[in-house]
């Protein structure tokens, strides 16, 4: 039932972007009759498995709670939901659903956890970030991965590697590099940006990662993250000190630094700063971190 699966429910991009849109801009209560009277589901391609596909993935999604169904079977959304903002819905969701879960199911189920291990795995790599500079690419990317979860826990080349691309393009932790892509978490990062910071204008730079950790725990210190690593070094991975930020997130701060949104200080005599890597070579150490909102115009 992976979500990353092209056979099963909640695989297509397509339809959970056409169905919540359909929502958002209704807004208000819709019944289910109305919603595949609207989108007419009938016209999809004529095969058993496209015949279902529209119906399977509103209730992969009703079921995961991004969509709201009421007793009489109105669905709506939940308040504050834009069609910009779905990515950061859908991935804020899945990941609170699935802290619910036991270390067990996020290492072997095959719902939403497929993805997370996954990328997590990706993440923890420095060969397919800007720093490492190799493309991630269709022909290589299984490998990337199944390298350090063999077996069940890896994926399945056919069915699941092009589904699983598509949504780490579409949560933000993917950026379109060549002909492939480059693991970069920054859009992913973007939209928990003023909530890491509670109020303050300034923390070190080890408790915005802390924080970050806790709502992305795919990221540097999270949960996800505390699971596999040990899985990887049993294969040969190794660990960075714990003063080194990951290339992949690294690079993601490094570009929002750039993008204005954070600003870096290093006081001189700070032994608590941490150590960016960046390419080349090249280390940068900060200690805290400045958060700049957003302009709007």
């Amino acid at each position: 039932m992976s979500m990353v699966n092209n056979a099963n429910p909640g695989s297509s991009l397509v339809l959970l972007n056409l169905i919540d849109r359909v929502l958002v801009r209704k807004g208000k209560s819709i019944s289910r009759v109305d919603v595949l009277e609207i989108l007419r589901p009938e016209f999809l391609p004529k095969s058993a498995n496209a015949q279902k596909r529209f119906e399977w993935n509103l209730d992969f999604w009703l079921k995961e709670g991004l969509w709201l169904q009421d007793d009489t079977g109105m669905i709506s959304v939940p308040e504050g939901a834009t069609d910009r903002n779905l990515a950061h819905r859908v991935l804020a969701l899945i990941i609170g659903n699935a802290k619910k879960n036991t270390d067990q199911a996020l290492l072997d189920d095959r719902r939403v956890e497929p993805f997370f291990r996954a990328m997590t795995c990706l993440l923890v790599q420095q060969g397919y970030t800007f720093m490492g500079g190799e493309p991630l690419l269709s022909s290589n990317a299984q490998e990337a991965v199944n390298r350090w979860l063999p077996g069940e826990r890896g994926l399945n080349l056919t069915n699941e590697l092009p589904i699983f691309l598509q949504y780490g393009d579409f949560f933000g932790f993917l950026e379109p590099f060549g002909a492939g892509y480059i693991v970069d978490p920054t859009r992913a990062i973007v939209p928990y940006l003023e909530t890491m910071f509670l109020g303050e204008s300034k923390l070190s730079l080890r408790v915005f990662i802390e924080r970050l950790a806790e709502q992305i725990p795919l990221l540097d210190g999270g949960h996800f993250r505390c699971l596999l690593e040990p899985l990887m070094q049993e294969l040969g991975w190794h660990p960075r000190e714990a003063h080194q930020v990951s290339p992949a997130l690294s690079h993601a701060l490094v570009r929002l630094e750039s993008a204005f949104r954070l600003r870096f200080e290093k006081a001189s005599d700070d032994t608590t700063s941490m150590q960016l890597q960046l390419p080349g070579g090249v280390h940068r150490f900060v200690s805290e971190v400045v958060y700049v909102p957003a302009v709007t115009v």
